[in-house]
């Protein structure tokens, strides 16, 4: 593994057709996720046990945040439908894994 390899830019295409941006995972980016939660990494596994809807939603938004300003907590939350939910997922399993 090159520890200097800069991981490739992903893209999440959600409910309205659009292609969404998805920041390279560092420890910027990281932090940047924190600061939108409201919540560090670590408190993620049980918000996500004790507010699932309200958790997941506020994940995916600041992971989103990152390369789409414009977009806001609400209109995220409805572009997350359940036909998309698999590639969202995907995407959010990188992020538990450096939580968990």
């Amino acid at each position: 593994m090159d520890i200097l390899a800069e991981e490739k830019p992903k893209y999440l295409t959600l409910a309205d057709g659009k292609e969404y941006g998805v920041p390279a995972l560092n420890l910027t980016t990281l932090a940047n996720i924190e600061k939108t939660m409201g919540f560090g990494l670590g408190q993620l596994q049980n918000k996500m046990v004790t507010e699932t809807a309200q958790t997941l939603r506020i994940v995916i938004y600041a992971l989103l945040k990152e390369t789409n300003p414009k977009l806001d907590l609400e209109e995220c939350g409805k572009l997350v439908t359940f036909d998309v939910m698999k590639d969202v997922s995907d995407v959010l399993s990188k992020v538990f894994a450096i939580a968990g």
